[in-house]
């Protein structure tokens, strides 16, 4: 077993409201950044960071269970993995000996010692992807099934029965105490025992959509007490134990970050134990939780497998302040654990500083965490790093017009990094002729294709050609499937520098009389998906750029009869490349070197080489072993009729290669001091879409508005 230990960044709050925080003496002991925050310059304006240390140990060597690992009964024994969770204040594991008619279940230890529990258990409890088990203080085992076909013979169980589910509880000796079918639709997700003997189901209604924690009568399986999940964590939520309370890790809404929480089941009140928003701790979407526990420090242990119930991973995490250097890297991530994942490596291996993940967090006002960042680098302060565009979207031109950012050049070449072993894409994003200004660690390209019949032929359109054929188009349909009539006109202007003619940047001036204006006014409101009955078809769908099988060469689109859309440039159409992780150095910052420390540590070949599936690599070598990578692995997806289809490197030509490379090396920022542009003339066009005002009536507006801002940003 290996056991090492991590230290992890976690900023938290000095200044954070009393209840994010729990009392010890005169000391507050801070517990992360939680949603709702009123006061959010409690995350910008401090000057202490806490960070969360990780202790990890590598447990349940699969050495001793490797023959016939969960492999289907073929008339040798095969060991099947039961179940993961704490016992007797240490991580177990169950395994089951799996034999034709009879099977025998083991307790696996940490130090590697297993012991014999129960012997000739029936085989339908101990079938691959049949019940989870369960030890609970008394020596007996709960056995929770989400499919109780394998209490039966399949081929037996009527076709109503197959989605129930299962609750038994077989004793020391191995006598079976009760068996519980569940209400149809009924799933059980989840079992956890406290200290105090009481053992707790998490039940999912599948009909409802809803989750309950229920008290389980260890005598008959009953459920004595039930709480709603909906009070605390409605999505993907865990339960644990906190001593004799209930613990429970989930996330309250989609754009909150997940917390660790314990429940008073009294009143149904929840207590705050740990928010991960914000720290450098990455939630492990390749495994699974198992079980997890709150000690009396308010450390929290997590219990972790892979996906087949096998291996394990210990965590320990506990607070601690920062002593190493902080470089402060502020940006909305919204639990983006990319970015995570690295400033915990970066972390673990750097000695002098230590990088602090700033991110409001869901649930707070992320428009005024932007313009507290902005007051902040007007006052010569601010952090040392910011990042992507949705801090920056209507700031960046501002800052880049003021110098308020630093030039990489310098950097780049006392460091050795040459922009010519790089895709054109990682310095594009706010440069300034040959001055560099931002680095993208990784690519994020966005582009369209849509039914060539739409315009006649295959030809890529204009955006005149394109808004004339759809607005020629007889038939109903909607443009792409999810954009409203505001986000389609966002669409339709997004790679233009000028708004197609409509703005003079240098006079400092704005016309939307011409016609092409109304145009894109009125395809946007006709072809939005602005939750409509029957939208018709779908005209235009994404392109694909993070996985070469799936994305569309020239030939294929012919075969399927569609074209490239967009993105629509000023000078043509091609892949659009976003500033979500577009990373500049404050000017202001007093940990420059550091901050540049961080930043080429992204790029360079070691991390770049580490990209998985579906993320881009910047850093060309790295690119061409992540391709070839790919490629050899091959692809494989469900068509439209659910039919399974796999693509090998067979369906991989030196042509398709070359167009992938090209589109990849051809890909181009969005303009960046469009933005503030761009939501002005999303806000007054809402009236033309919903009917309330007229096409010219919102022109005017427009207009108006654009006009005041070019004369006040002069």
């Amino acid at each position: 077993m290996k056991k090492y230990g991590v230290s992890v960044l976690l900023f938290l709050l000095c200044a954070f409201l009393s209840a994010c925080g729990k009392k010890g003496g005169d000391e507050s002991v801070w517990i992360g950044v939680q949603p709702g925050m009123e006061d959010l310059t409690a995350l910008t304006d401090r000057t202490e960071y806490y960070d969360l240390t990780v202790e990890v140990e590598e447990l349940f060597d699969l050495g001793l269970w490797e023959r016939n690992l969960s492999e289907e009964f073929a008339g040798d024994i095969v060991y099947v993995p039961l179940g993961t969770q704490f016992y007797q204040g240490e991580p177990v594991q169950l395994w089951a000996e799996v034999r034709s008619e009879s099977s025998d279940v083991y307790l696996y230890r940490k130090n590697g010692d297993r012991e014999v529990l129960l012997q000739d258990v029936p085989v339908q409890y101990t079938r691959q992807n049949g019940f989870r088990w369960y030890l609970d203080q008394e020596g007996d085992f709960y056995c929770i099934s989400s499919a109780n076909y394998s209490l039966y013979e399949p081929d037996s169980l009527p076709q109503s029965r197959k989605a129930e589910t299962a609750l038994a509880k077989i004793l020391s000796s191995g006598e079976v105490l009760f068996e519980r079918i569940m209400e149809p639709n009924i799933s059980l997700e989840d079992i956890c025992q406290l200290e105090d003997g009481r053992v707790y189901l998490q039940l999912s209604d599948q009909t409802e959509g809803s989750r309950q924690y229920a008290e389980v009568d260890p005598e008959t399986g009953a459920f004595s007490s039930t709480i709603s999940s909906e009070l605390f964590f409605p999505l993907k939520p865990c339960i644990g134990k906190a001593g004799s309370a209930l613990a429970v890790t989930g996330y309250a809404s989609p754009d909150a970050g997940r917390q660790v929480a314990k429940i008073n089941q009294s009143n149904e009140k929840m207590s705050p134990v740990l928010f991960f928003t914000g720290t450098s701790y990455a939630w492990h979407g390749e495994m699974n939780l198992q079980d997890f526990r709150v000690l009396e420090d308010g450390s929290v242990e997590l219990l972790w497998t892979d996906y087949e119930g096998t291996g394990g991973l210990l965590e320990r995490l506990q607070m601690a302040k920062v002593e190493k250097i902080p470089i402060i890297l502020r940006g909305v991530f919204g639990g983006d654990s990319w970015i995570t994942e690295r400033v915990a490596l970066f972390n673990r291996e750097n000695d002098t500083y230590h990088v602090i993940l700033e991110d409001c967090g869901g649930g707070n006002d992320a428009d005024d965490f932007a313009r507290l960042t902005n007051v902040q680098i007007g006052a010569g302060k601010g952090p040392d790093i910011l990042c992507g565009e949705k801090l920056l979207r209507n700031s960046i031109a501002g800052m880049l017009d003021k110098g308020a950012l630093e030039e990489l050049n310098p950097y780049m070449e006392a460091t050795g990094i040459r922009e010519e072993d790089y895709f054109p894409l990682t310095f594009a994003a706010w440069r300034q002729g040959e001055q560099i200004y931002s680095i993208s660690p990784r690519a994020n390209i966005l582009g369209y294709r849509m039914d060539a019949e739409v315009l006649g032929g295959s030809t890529e359109p204009d955006i005149k050609a394109l808004a004339d054929a759809l607005l020629s188009r007889k038939e109903d349909g909607i443009y792409m499937r999810g954009i409203d009539s505001g986000r389609l006109l966002e669409m339709l202007l997004e790679g233009t520098e000028d708004l197609w003619g409509m703005v003079d940047w240098e006079s400092r001036t704005c016309d939307f009389t011409d016609p092409l204006f109304e145009k894109l006014l009125e395809t946007a409101r006709r072809f939005g998906d602005d939750g409509r009955k029957d939208p018709g078809a779908c005209i235009a769908e994404q392109r694909f750029f993070y996985d070469i099988f799936r994305f569309d060469s020239r030939a294929e689109q012919e075969n399927e009869g569609k074209v490239t859309s967009g993105i629509l440039f000023d000078d043509g159409c091609y892949g659009g490349t976003t500033a979500w992780y577009a990373m500049a150095v404050n000017k202001n910052s007093q940990n420059k070197e550091g901050a540049w420390e961080f930043i080429s540590f992204l790029i360079g070949e070691e991390v770049q080489s580490r990209m998985t599936s579906s993320i881009l690599p910047v850093n060309r070598k790295a690119f061409e072993e992540w391709l070839r990578r790919e490629v050899k692995k091959g692809y494989r997806a469900t068509n439209s009729e659910g039919e399974e289809i796999h693509y090998t490197e067979e369906d991989i030509t030196e042509e398709k290669i070359a167009e992938y490379k090209e589109a990849i090396e051809s890909a181009r920022p969005f303009p960046s001091r469009t933005a503030p542009l761009l939501e002005m003339i999303r806000e007054e066009a809402e009236d033309y879409f919903n009917g309330t005002k007229s096409a010219e009536q919102v022109i005017e507006l427009i207009a108006n508005r654009v006009q005041l801002y070019l004369e006040e940003t002069r």
